[in-house]
């Protein structure tokens, strides 16, 4: 991010944007940067090499999400009857295949350079810097206590359900047959399998959300200096100057819009089919809270949809909202 008046937030050192990078949500190819023209400085460009170990990095993460979501669809069997345990392979299936559609959405957004030059183009005021700052601390704390619990949730469902989750290890158990005493080592391979995805779909909505907070504001201020300095209908200010930083801002947002669209369309599709299917099994079979595990475990599968649906949701509205505004200039 960069802002015309003092000091600059480089994403190297950004907390949210040091958390993306250790799941393989974020890389850069090379830093070039166009100062503020709002704000009367030079234009620049500093260039720094390019991070080849984080596009390896990400590279590999992102096949193998991929491969995660091709095995876990081993889960389904044949004998499979409609029943709770079904409607929970679709959920952890569709669930692993919006996790796949996340990482290539960042994976893209930084190979091609979009989420990095919105992050140093992206004229920003100090107030919002200084709001931005505490949002992210709030949300990157939000996100490890949601992990934290998310790791309760999922060792109750590998260890504590008494195997009726072992089809997570697919194509192992479902189609492989594992011998009693390598059980509990493949249980908790299978953890790390499920669990691994969790970061990525709660990081990349709970970045969204920083960067969708960064565009309202900033529109919000532009209208507000632009409302000031009409005054009392007569026009104080330079013209060129608000329709450059508009402009600038509307560039940002298309940029953002061009690999988030996806996501959301994904998002809200994947989230909606979810709850549908964990209410339906709440509601017309009892099995699926026989034990308290199985009751928390599916409750909390609600809950972290219609989370998902509300970030989605909200953040799609705005910028697609945003967009469409801006097109009419």
């Amino acid at each position: 991010m960069s802002h015309g008046h003092g000091g600059d937030i480089l994403p190297s050192q950004d907390l949210s944007v040091i958390v993306l990078r250790k799941f393989g949500l974020y890389f850069h190819r090379q830093y070039r940067r166009t100062d503020d023209p709002e704000c009367g400085n030079p234009v620049t460009t500093t260039t720094r090499p390019s991070s080849t170990g984080l596009r390896v990095y990400a590279t590999v993460m992102l096949i193998l999400m991929w491969i995660n979501f091709v095995r876990s669809a081993w889960a389904f069997e044949s004998s499979d009857l409609l029943g709770n345990l079904l409607f929970t392979k679709i959920n952890v299936v569709t669930w692993l295949g919006l996790s796949a559609i996340f990482q290539i959405a960042y994976y893209f957004a930084s190979h091609t350079g979009q989420l990095l030059e919105v992050l140093l183009t992206l004229p920003v005021t100090h107030d919002c810097v200084k709001k931005v700052r505490l949002i992210t601390i709030g949300i990157t704390a939000s996100v490890w206590v949601t992990l934290v619990i998310n790791a309760t949730i999922s060792v109750c469902l590998f260890f504590v359900t008494n195997g009726q989750y072992d089809f997570c290890l697919a194509p192992f158990y479902t189609y492989i047959n594992v011998p009693e005493d390598k059980i509990i080592l493949a249980r908790c391979i299978g953890f790390l399998l499920y669990f691994w995805p969790i970061p990525c779909t709660i990081l990349s909505p709970a970045f969204t959300v920083v960067l969708v907070y960064m565009f309202y504001h900033q529109f919000q201020k532009l209208e507000e200096n632009f409302q000031h300095a009409i005054g009392k209908g007569q026009f104080n200010g330079e013209f060129s100057i608000f329709r450059r930083r508009h402009q600038v801002l509307s560039s940002a947002v298309n940029k953002v819009d061009g690999f988030m669209k996806f996501v959301n369309v994904a998002g809200f599709l994947c989230h909606i089919a979810n709850i549908i299917v964990a209410l339906y099994g709440l509601v017309f079979y009892p099995e699926s809270t026989e034990t308290p595990a199985l009751a928390v475990i599916n409750v909390a599968v609600i809950c972290a949809n219609v989370y998902g649906l509300m970030c989605t949701a909200s953040t799609g509205i705005i910028v697609n909202h945003m967009v469409r505004k801006c097109s009419l200039y």
